[in-house]
C-alpha cells in the first residue's frame, strides 16, 4: 500500500474552477443534484434517510480499513491482493481498492454538494470518477464547477526541476477550440528557465493532447508528454511512461504527471507556489490570463528556491487528497459539508460516504473518525 504522508502547507477542502466542456474524462456528463435550500449543516446525515455510522480509528503508522457495505473495519492480510476492503486511511491519506492503491476497481469523486445526503437514493451524476493514482504538485492545479461541468485553470505558478534547469510554469487552459467547440484535455502551458540572472525567455506550449485517444476508456490507451527543454512532446501509454526518462510532464485527462518516484524512472521534481491558497471558485472564475501573467512574471529564482519549499515526483493520491480534511484547523477536523460517490473494489456497488467528526486528532493522524456510508444507485 503505497503511503503519500508528507509535510504540507495547511489545505482547506477542495474548490473548482470552471471552463466550458461536459466530457471532462471520458465519462458521464450528468448534473450534480441541486442544492434545495442551500446545503446542509455540520452532521449531514440530518438532511435526509439516517445513514449507516461507523467510529474508525486511524493511525499515521499503519492503514485501516473498511468495507462499506457492511460497513465494518475490517482484517486485511495482504492489501495488495484484497478485494475485501474498499476504503483504506492511513494518517490523513484515504485511499480506494483501485488504481495504484489496491487491485480492486474502486474509484470516487468529490467533493459533492452536501445536498446529496438530502435525496441519497437519487442517481448521483458525477462528470468522472477518479482512480487512485499517482500525482503531486499538480494535485490542485484546476477548480471544477459542478453545476457547468466545466474546470478552470487556477493559475498557480509551478516550480520544475528538470535536467539541472530550474523552470517556472503555469497550466492556462484545459481547453483548445475545434471547428467552434471547446474540446477539453488539449492543455496549453507557459514556461519559463529560470537563474540567479533573472527568467529565460517565456513560451507557450500549445495543444499538448492529453485526451487519451478521444476518450478512449483503454488503460493502455496513450496521451501527451512534453520535455521542457527541448519543447517536444509524444504521445506515451502508461506501461511507455513508467519505463522512460525521456519525458518531464505527462498529461491524461485531468492529471498532470512529474517524471520522478511513482510519476515514473525519472528525476524531475515540481512544487506548486500556491499550495496553501484557499481560494473560492468565484475568485478562481474572476482571474483574468492577465492577471496570471503578472503572477508569473513575478516569480524569480529566490521565490523558486525558498527554503520552505519541497520539490517532490509524484506520490500516490485519491479522490479525497487534500479534500476532506482541513488540516489547518486545531485541531484538524474533517470537512463535513461535503459527501464523497465511493465506488467499491468490485466495481459495480456505489455508495455515498461523509464525514462528521474526529475525536482525538493531533498533527498526524485523525484520531476515531465518524464516518457515515449510505448505498447510492
Amino acid at each position: 500500500m503505497p503511503s503519500a504522508r508528507r509535510p504540507e502547507p495547511p489545505r482547506r477542502a477542495w474548490a473548482i474552477v470552471p471552463a466550458a466542456l461536459s466530457v471532462l474524462a471520458g465519462c458521464g456528463s450528468d448534473p450534480l443534484p441541486a442544492d434545495p435550500g442551500g446545503g446542509c449543516p455540520a452532521g449531514m446525515e440530518r438532511c435526509g434517510p439516517a445513514s449507516d455510522h461507523l467510529s474508525v480509528t486511524v493511525t499515521a503508522d499503519r492503514p485501516t480499513f473498511v468495507k462499506l457495505g457492511v460497513p465494518a473495519v475490517v482484517s486485511v492480510g495482504d492489501p495488495a491482493g484484497s478485494t475485501e476492503w474498499d476504503l483504506s486511511f492511513q494518517g490523513y491519506d484515504v485511499f480506494t481498492n483501485g488504481g495504484i492503491s489496491g487491485p480492486g476497481l474502486g474509484s470516487a469523486f468529490g467533493p459533492l454538494p452536501a445536498s446529496v445526503f438530502a435525496f441519497p437514493d437519487d442517481p448521483i451524476g458525477v462528470p468522472f470518477l477518479i482512480e487512485d493514482r499517482a500525482e503531486g504538485a499538480f494535485l490542485r492545479w484546476y477548480a471544477y464547477d459542478g453545476g457547468t461541468h466545466t474546470i478552470y485553470s487556477r493559475y498557480h505558478v509551478y516550480g520544475i526541476r528538470s535536467r539541472g534547469v530550474l523552470y517556472k510554469l503555469q497550466v492556462l487552459s484545459y481547453y483548445t477550440e475545434v471547428a467552434g467547440a471547446p474540446v477539453g484535455a488539449r492543455y496549453r502551458l507557459r514556461v519559463a528557465p529560470v537563474d540567479a540572472a533573472g527568467s529565460g525567455a517565456t513560451r507557450e506550449l500549445l495543444d499538448i493532447n492529453g485526451t487519451v485517444d478521444g476518450g478512449s476508456t483503454d488503460p493502455a490507451a496513450p496521451s501527451g508528454c512534453v520535455t521542457l527543454d527541448a519543447e517536444t512532446f509524444a504521445l506515451l501509454s502508461p506501461d511507455e511512461a513508467a519505463a522512460s526518462s525521456d519525458w518531464d510532464l505527462c498529461f491524461r485527462r485531468d492529471a498532470i504527471s512529474v517524471n520522478g518516484e511513482l510519476g515514473g524512472p525519472g528525476s524531475v521534481t515540481a512544487v506548486d507556489l500556491q499550495m496553501g491558497a484557499g481560494e473560492p471558485l468565484a475568485e478562481v472564475k474572476a482571474m483574468t490570463e492577465a492577471d496570471a501573467t503578472e503572477r508569473f512574471d513575478a516569480i524569480d529564482e529566490a521565490a523558486l528556491t525558498a527554503p520552505s519549499l519541497e520539490y517532490r515526483g509524484d506520490y500516490a493520491t485519491s479522490a479525497f487528497s487534500s479534500k476532506w480534511a482541513d488540516l489547518g484547523a486545531e485541531p484538524p477536523a474533517p470537512v463535513t459539508s461535503a459527501g464523497w460517490l465511493v465506488v467499491a473494489a468490485d466495481g459495480r456497488s456505489r455508495y455515498l460516504v461523509g464525514f462528521d467528526g474526529f475525536d482525538g486528532a493531533t498533527e498526524d493522524a485523525p484520531g476515531t473518525i465518524d464516518l457515515f456510508v449510505h448505498p447510492s444507485p
